[in-house]
């Protein structure tokens, strides 16, 4: 299970207020973009995850909230981040997300999720659940999501490296959140990042953070930024013609409005899909 209590904690800023790091989870701005795509009301809605601002937004839409997620360590320590007012209209199920049909006695208005398919590895493995996703929709209904994407420039430009997002951050054009998240998904592509499979071995990534700090090369500061997004597993990042390339397969019609603010923004939208057209 890559979905350690370490991982887990190192995404917490302050539990006592229930408040995780930037970037790593969705904003203001961009639950506004989640909100904005879900019904007015809905017998049953679906968060793929445990993540403590899609429950609180999702539940307010629906009359019940099934949260699924196969990772104990995130059910343990996000259970109680919802809204006490709406624990009462929650599910939580501990299990896989491909066993989707297997946990729903109907089918659900909507289904979110916050980079969930990242999770899925290998590539291949996206259409299968795509299409389970697709099939357990209500008619009209609606399946939102963030997926990170690995930009085209970063993986054509012989010439990228940490430097650039280091250059960027030290002269003030990014803040922490923008620079700990692009670090670990962009800053070491040459090590870990292999373009065919579009598979990102965060081993190797944290193995050349450790090495670049023990020779001087990340601050104290910068290293601990950069471990807010901790993580050892294997991660798919596809590039935009691969994501919404296998959205098309799965027959979901797609939308994605760009908003401005954060550097992440451009490679971690929110996608609204649809199985049909109303």
């Amino acid at each position: 299970m890559d979905w350690t209590q370490k991982v887990v904690d190192s995404r917490v800023e302050d539990g006592s207020r229930h408040q995780r790091y930037p970037a790593g989870s969705p904003n203001e701005a961009e639950i506004k973009q989640y909100a904005r795509y879900l019904p007015k009301r809905c017998e049953i809605g679906v968060v793929m995850g445990m993540t403590p601002e899609l429950r609180n937004i999702a539940v307010q839409h629906c009359d019940l909230l099934v949260s699924i997620d196969c990772s104990a360590a995130s059910i343990e320590t996000y259970k109680d981040w919802l809204d006490p007012a709406f624990r009462s209209k929650e599910q939580i199920i501990h299990g896989d997300w491909n066993d989707l049909e297997a946990f729903l006695d109907k089918k659900p208005g909507f289904i979110v999720g916050d980079g969930i398919f990242g999770n899925i590895h290998p590539l291949e493995n996206y259409m299968p659940l795509l299409h389970s996703i697709r099939l357990m929709l209500d008619n009209g209904g609606s399946f939102i999501t963030r997926q990170c994407l690995m930009p085209e420039e970063v993986v054509s430009d012989n010439q990228w490296s940490r430097s650039t997002l280091l250059q960027a951050f030290r002269s003030g054009k990014i803040d922490e959140a923008e620079f700990g998240l692009s670090m670990r998904l962009q800053g070491y592509v040459n090590q870990a990042y292999d373009q065919k499979s579009a598979l990102l071995d965060n081993k190797k990534v944290f193995a050349c953070i450790e090495s670049d700090h023990q020779e001087g090369l990340l601050s104290k500061r910068e290293y601990e930024i950069i471990h807010r997004y901790f993580f050892q597993g294997i991660n798919t990042i596809p590039t935009r013609s691969q994501w919404e390339g296998a959205l098309k397969q799965s027959d979901f019609f797609y939308e994605s409005h760009a908003i401005k603010g954060k550097q992440w923004y451009a490679w971690y939208p929110v996608y609204h899909c649809k199985a049909s057209i109303e």
